[in-house]
C-alpha cells in the first residue's frame, strides 16, 4: 500500500508538472494567438435610472424646399446626404423671363419718376404765372380805383362848371333884360327929345345927347346878347365836360368790376396753381413703379432658391432640366445637428417631468450612449399612450439619424457625469478595476476608477478618455498588447 501510495504521489507529481508545463505552454500561445474582440465606444455621459422609454429619432428641423415660383431647373449643385449650410444656393430656376420683367418694371419707373420732374416743374411754372397774374390783376384794380377817383373829380369839377355857367346864362339873361329896356327907354326919350327940339323946347345938345344914349344903349343891348350867347355856350360846354365825366366814371367803374373780377381768378387760380395733386399723383406712379420694381426683383431673386437652415439633403424630387412647381417640395432638408425623440410618459410619472430634465439616450444602432434634455412636457395625454415628452439630444458627428429607436432613461438632478461603458467591459484583479482598450490592433490594458453600476452600463470616473473603444467579450483571453481582430 506504501507502495501505491508513492506512486500515485510520483504519479500526481509528474501529471502535475505536466499540466503545469502545459499551462506554460497554453499563456505562451495565447499571448501569439489573435483574439477576436467586440468592441463598444466610451461616452461622456450620466447613467440612467428607473424606467426606459422608446422612442424614434427624428430631426430637429425639416424643411420642405417649395420654390415661390415655378420653372425649369438650370443648377442643382446639391444631392441627397449633402450638407448645407443656411443660405447656401440649393438649385436655380431659368430667370430669362424673370429678368426681362425686371427691365421693364425699371424702365417704367424711369418714365413714372420723369412724371414726377415734370409734374413739378408744371406746377412751379403755373405758380409762378398765377403769383404774377395776381400782382397784375391787383395793379389793375389798384388802377381802376384811381380811374374812378379821377372821374369823380372830374364830375366834380364838370358840376361845378355847369353850376357857374347857369348861374352865368341867368346873369346874362338879365343883363340883355335891363340892357332891353335901357335901350327902349333911350329910344322914348330921342323920340320925345326930337318932339321937344322940333317944338323949340329942346336943345340940340340935348337931343344929341339923347341920341348918343341910343346908341350907348344900343351897344350895351347887344354886348349883353353876346355875353348871354356866351354864357350859353359855356353852358353847353360843361354840361358836355359833365356828360363825359360821367361817362368816364361808369368806364372806370366797369373798369375796376372787371379788375376785381380778374383779380378773384387770378387768385382762384392761384390756389389751382397751389394744388399738388398732379404732383402727388404722379408720385403715387412713382411709389406703384417702385412697388413694380420690387416685385419683380423678388420674383427674379425667387429663382434661386437657398437653404433656409444648416441641414442635410434628405430628400431630392427634381434633376436639372426639370420643371418645379410652386405645390410642390424639390428637396427636403433636415437639420440633423440636433435630433429630437418622442417618448410618452405614463399619467403617475408625468409629474416628475419637467422642462430642462437630462435623460439618458441609448441607441443601440448606432452604438451610442449620450445625454438629453427634456424638450417639452405635453399636458394632454395622447389617446391613452401616455403624455407626450420631446426629448432633445445633440448630434454633432451626425450619427444619429431620423428613424433609429433610442432607450430614454431620467437621471437624477445630482446625478455624476463621467465616461460611460458597457459593464461587461469591466474586469477586476486583485482589488483593481481595469479594462482593455483597442490600440491600433492590440489590446491594452487600462485602470480605471468606476463609480456607479447600473445594469448593463458603468460610470467611470477616471482612467478612461471619451470616444476610446472598450473590448466587451473574449476578456479571458486577453492580456496587456495581446493581437487581436474586430469582429462585428
Amino acid at each position: 500500500m506504501k507502495i501505491l501510495r508513492v506512486e500515485s504521489t510520483l504519479a500526481a507529481l509528474v501529471l502535475g508538472g505536466a499540466v503545469l508545463a502545459g499551462c506554460s505552454s497554453n499563456t505562451g500561445a495565447a499571448q501569439d494567438m489573435v483574439v477576436p474582440v467586440k468592441i463598444s465606444q466610451a461616452q461622456q455621459g450620466i447613467i440612467g435610472q428607473g424606467n426606459i422609454y422608446t422612442g424614434t429619432v427624428t430631426p430637429s428641423e425639416t424643411v420642405n424646399i417649395v420654390p415661390k415660383v415655378g420653372g425649369k431647373v438650370v443648377e442643382l449643385p446639391v444631392d441627397i446626404g449633402s450638407e448645407v449650410q443656411k443660405g447656401q444656393v440649393l438649385f436655380k430656376l431659368d430667370d430669362k423671363d424673370m429678368r426681362n420683367n425686371v427691365a421693364k418694371a425699371r424702365a417704367a419707373a424711369a418714365a413714372a419718376a420723369a412724371g414726377v420732374s415734370s409734374a413739378q416743374a408744371s406746377h412751379e411754372s403755373s405758380l409762378v404765372q398765377a403769383n404774377s397774374g395776381v400782382v397784375q390783376s391787383k395793379s389793375g384794380v389798384i388802377q381802376s380805383q384811381s380811374a374812378i377817383n379821377q372821374a369823380q373829380g372830374a364830375i366834380n369839377q364838370a358840376t361845378t362848371a355847369v353850376e357857374q355857367a347857369t348861374h352865368g346864362v341867368s346873369s346874362a339873361a338879365n343883363t340883355v333884360k335891363q340892357t332891353r329896356q335901357a335901350l327902349a327907354d333911350a329910344q322914348k326919350n330921342v323920340t320925345r327929345t326930337q318932339s321937344l327940339f322940333d317944338a323949340g323946347a329942346s336943345t340940340q345938345a340935348q337931343l344929341e345927347q339923347a341920341k348918343t344914349a341910343v346908341v350907348n344903349a344900343q351897344a350895351a343891348y347887344e354886348n349883353a346878347q353876346n355875353a348871354q350867347a356866351n354864357a350859353q355856350d359855356q353852358l353847353v360846354a360843361a354840361q358836355k365836360a359833365l356828360t363825359t365825366a360821367r361817362n368816364s366814371y361808369d368806364t372806370a367803374k366797369n373798369s375796376y368790376s372787371n379788375a376785381n373780377s380778374g383779380y378773384s381768378n387770378a387768385q382762384n387760380q392761384l390756389k389751382v396753381s397751389q394744388n399738388t395733386a398732379v404732383i402727388e399723383s404722379s408720385q403715387q406712379s412713382l411709389k406703384q413703379a417702385q412697388l413694380n420694381v420690387s416685385i419683380a426683383q423678388d420674383a427674379l431673386d425667387d429663382t434661386v432658391i437657398t437653404s433656409p437652415i444648416n441641414g442635410i439633403v434628405g430628400t431630392k424630387n427634381a434633376e436639372v432640366g426639370e420643371m418645379v412647381s410652386a405645390q410642390a417640395p424639390a428637396l427636403v432638408i433636415a437639420n440633423l445637428s440636433t435630433v429630437n425623440t418622442l417618448i410618452y410618459v405614463p399619467a403617475e410619472q408625468i409629474n416628475n417631468v419637467k422642462v430642462g430634465d437630462k435623460v439618458q439616450v441609448r441607441v443601440a444602432a448606432s452604438n451610442i450612449v449620450t445625454a438629453g434634455t427634456v424638450k417639452s412636457v405635453s399636458p394632454l395625454d395622447a389617446s391613452g399612450k401616455g403624455y407626450p415628452v420631446k426629448i432633445s439630444v445633440a448630434n454633432p458627428d451626425m450619427k444619429l439619424k431620423s428613424g433609429m429607436l433610442a432607450d430614454i432613461s431620467f437621471v437624477a438632478a445630482n446625478a455624476q457625469e463621467g465616461i460611460v461603458v458597457p459593464t461587461a467591459a469591466v474586469q477586476k484583479d486583485q482589488g483593481k478595476e481595469y479594462v482593455y482598450v483597442v490600440n491600433g490592433d492590440h489590446a491594452k490594458r487600462k485602470e480605471v476608477k468606476t463609480v456607479q453600476t447600473t445594469g448593463s452600463q458603468t460610470l467611470v470616473a477616471s482612467g478612461l478618455s471619451n470616444d476610446e473603444n472598450v473590448i466587451v467579450n473574449n476578456l479571458a483571453l486577453l492580456s496587456d498588447n495581446s493581437p487581436i481582430t474586430i469582429s462585428q
